[in-house]
C-alpha cells in the first residue's frame, strides 16, 4: 500500500492516496503523494475531488452507506462496513495497526486533518519504523499548516530510507511551495529522477527541475489545496 500524497503532491500509505493521488507507475495503493503534492505539470494527472463531512470519521457518519473505501483491498466493500469492522477492532485492540492505519487515512480523505493526525500518531507509537505511516503523518501536518513538523516527519523517512519515494517528492513540494527554497527541493527531485529515470513523472519533473535552474524559486500553484 503506497499512496502518493497525491496532486502535484506528497505524503501515503494505506497513507499518502493523499494530499490528492499521484503516483509513480509502480507505486500502487495509498500512500499519499497528494494530500501534499499539487501537479508537477500539465500532463500530471489531476488530483480527486475530496467531500467536507462535518463529522471526523469515527465520531459521526459521514459517508453514505454505499460508498466503497478508498483503502480496501480486493472485493469493495462498503465504506461503513469497514468502517464499523475497524472501530470494533480498536475497541479490543487499541494498539491495531492496521485499523489505526484505515482511520488515519479515512479521516485524511475527508480532510480532517487533525483527526488523521491523531490516528497516525498512534500508529507509529506501535510502529515508530513505519515509514509509509510517518509520510502520511507528515501530509496531515502539512494539511494543517504545520510545515516544519511535516518536513521533520519526512528527513525522519529519508534518514531511515534515502531511497522513499514518496517522502523525496514531498520534500520537493514542500521545501518548494513552503518555504520558497528551489535549490533544496531541485536536489530532492534529482534523487528521485535517478531512482525512476524512465517514469512519465520524471520527465515532469526534469522539466520543472531545468525551469527551477533557469528561474529560481516560483512556487506551483494548488490545484485543491488543503495541505
Amino acid at each position: 500500500m503506497g499512496r502518493l500524497l497525491r496532486g502535484f503532491f506528497m505524503f501515503y500509505f494505506t497513507k499518502w492516496m493523499v494530499l490528492f493521488l499521484l503516483s509513480f507507475s509502480s507505486l500502487i495503493g495509498c500512500q499519499k503523494q497528494e494530500g501534499m503534492a499539487e501537479n508537477v505539470g500539465a500532463g500530471a494527472p489531476a488530483p480527486p475531488s475530496v467531500p467536507s463531512p462535518s463529522a471526523s470519521v469515527g465520531e459521526a457518519a459521514s459517508s453514505s452507506a454505499s460508498e466503497e473505501s478508498p483503502h480496501g483491498s480486493g472485493a469493495p466493500v462498503p465504506f461503513m462496513q469497514k468502517l464499523a469492522e475497524y472501530k470494533a477492532r480498536l475497541e479490543k485492540d487499541p494498539k491495531d495497526i492496521e485499523a489505526l492505519v484505515f482511520m488515519g487515512n479515512a479521516n485524511y480523505d475527508i480532510q480532517r486533518f487533525e483527526k488523521a493526525k491523531e490516528f497516525y500518531q498512534k500508529a507509529l507509537e506501535v510502529d515508530p519504523d513505519n515509514t509509509h505511516v510517518r509520510t502520511d503523518l507528515a501530509s496531515s501536518y502539512r494539511s494543517l499548516g504545520e510545515i516544519d513538523q511535516a518536513l521533520e516527519e519526512l528527513n525522519k523517512v529519508l534518514k531511515a530510507d534515502p531511497k522513499h519515494e514518496i517522502a523525496l517528492y514531498n520534500s520537493g513540494i514542500i521545501l518548494l511551495n513552503d518555504k520558497n527554497d528551489a535549490e533544496k527541493a531541485t536536489a530532492a527531485w534529482e534523487k528521485l529522477v535517478q531512482l525512476k529515470p524512465n517514469d512519465p513523472l520524471s520527465e515532469e519533473l526534469k522539466k520543472k527541475i531545468s525551469e527551477l535552474k533557469q528561474t529560481g524559486s516560483q512556487p506551483i500553484p494548488s490545484a485543491t489545496q488543503p495541505k
